[in-house]
């Protein structure tokens, strides 16, 4: 699907596509490319540090049983 539209500029738009996450991909124009690529990877080095939220191992010990 190709959408097109017409915008006050680069930002605008690059912060429309941000907002629509891994649905989105620019195809052109290159700058716009390269704007929404900085920008995630730009988010990507505030959580290279975090670990993930919880461990798949503790996912069923932590799971609460309901007995009727």
């Amino acid at each position: 699907m190709e959408l097109t539209f017409k915008v006050a500029g680069l930002d605008e738009i690059k912060q429309w596509i941000m907002g629509l996450g891994p649905e989105a991909y620019v195809i052109e124009p290159e700058m716009l490319k390269n704007m929404v690529k900085a920008e995630l990877q730009k988010a990507l080095v505030k959580y290279e540090s975090i670990g993930p939220a919880f461990r798949k191992e503790n996912i069923l010990e932590q799971r609460v049983e309901y007995i009727r």
